[in-house]
């Protein structure tokens, strides 16, 4: 009798662990959250597979106190957070969601999107449809004429031709600045793509940094000409589905996906896209990214101490004493997912998101909207997370 209780209680305490814990993907929901269940084991090389894993921030090694400070903080009235998503060793160790939203919600990305962007010119060149990212970015869109010369001024020629992909990545194209005229790229143009095209090289190629959407805009017809494909496609077919994760990616009124901006998709899957780098471009056993695109796309560029290839580098002051180096994929409004390789560490917040019209096409009533949080500070959330690791 008792071998069959025993058996029972191991049957019981198994089919509590494949219990789905949460699950990224999928469109906003409803329904009641089912409970979350603690996993009584933990592994430091779990992957979340089809669903996430919950565990008591302890089994991380990290401290409940500060984590819960690190939510509380994130919380305040006023600050307008959707969502904060906390991962450790590929589970969830903390999570919370504003009173009308739950895990299953979606969130917007925002400039979060420029990193998603950057990711896929390195697939590429590793596919080898791009030979590198010094490639003069002419060789990839019919608009440029290599040859082409364009210039404000007769004594200082700037040469649009001379622009390379690694320019448009650094925020150092020498483009003029987007706003010229009064036009906003995301609200006031029905062809982005054209537009980010047609301005005037004003500045020496890759020294000055001018942080332009225009300039990941043009990243889209390049990633289209070498692929074939929207950048909507090639993502879904080769990044989001091979990490689990649904996007919804917008595009322009004439079918250029935004690779500046606006993939909406649950905290949660934004969290898998941090992941991915977290563990130098590897997915269980397969290399998405090669752990040299990683490494040169999240490392400042030469003289920039504060970014990449379309990422945010954060110095160790910035985020806490004694822990290593931050970088982070950043929108606007703090819709951001922050990542410490050596922490093996991803943290995603976003910000109340309502998403207007019916499609992803940017376009008349089709907008986005997000609340900007009150006195916000990233060192001081990220402090209370990263202190709260013990080891």
């Amino acid at each position: 009798m008792k071998k069959i209780v025993k058996s029972f209680l191991l049957f019981i305490i198994s089919s509590l662990i494949l219990i789905d814990c949460g699950g990224g993907g999928g469109g906003s929901s409803s329904s009641e959250e089912p409970p979350v269940v603690q996993l009584p084991n933990f592994n430091v090389d779990t992957w979340p597979g089809n669903t996430w894993q919950v565990v008591d921030p302890v089994r991380a090694n990290m401290d409940n106190f500060k984590l819960q400070q690190a939510l509380d903080y994130a919380f305040v009235e006023n600050r307008n957070t959707q969502a904060v998503v906390v991962i450790r060793h590929g589970v969830i160790v903390a999570e919370k969601y504003s009173d009308d939203k739950n895990r299953f919600s979606l969130a917007t990305s925002w400039s979060t999107a420029k990193s998603f962007t950057s990711a896929l010119i390195g697939m590429v060149i590793d596919q080898g449809l791009i030979s590198s990212v010094d490639d003069k970015a002419c060789l990839y869109l019919s608009d440029w004429d290599c040859d082409e010369v364009v210039c404000l001024s007769l004594d200082c020629p700037k040469l649009r031709s001379e622009i390379s992909i690694r320019d448009l990545l650094e925020m150092r194209s020498g483009l003029e600045d987007e706003s010229v005229g009064g036009l906003s790229i995301y609200s006031s143009v029905d062809d982005q793509l054209f537009f980010a095209l047609n301005r005037l090289a004003v500045k020496t190629r890759g020294t000055e940094f001018l942080y332009s959407n225009s300039d990941s805009m043009i990243l889209s017809g390049i990633l289209e000409t070498a692929t074939g494909m929207t950048v909507k496609e090639l993502a879904e077919r080769d990044l989001f589905s091979t990490i689990g994760m649904t996007g919804d990616w917008w595009s322009d009124k004439e079918g250029n996906t935004m690779t500046y901006c606006c993939i909406d998709a649950t905290s949660r899957d934004f969290a898998r896209f941090g992941l991915l780098f977290a563990r130098n471009g590897m997915w269980e056993d397969t290399q998405v990214i090669t752990q040299e695109w990683v490494n040169e796309s999240t490392s400042p560029a030469e003289g920039l101490s504060y970014y990449g290839l379309h990422w945010w580098v954060y110095p160790v002051s910035m985020v806490s004493s004694g822990k290593t180096n931050m970088f982070a994929a950043q929108g606007l409004h703090t819709n951001d997912i922050w990542i410490n390789q050596s922490l093996d560490l991803v943290v995603v917040r976003n910000s109340d998101f309502t998403r207007y019209g019916t499609d992803s096409i940017r376009t008349g009533s089709n907008i986005h909207s997000t609340n900007p949080p009150d006195s916000w500070n990233n060192t001081e959330f990220l402090s209370f997370i990263t202190e709260s690791i013990n080891q």
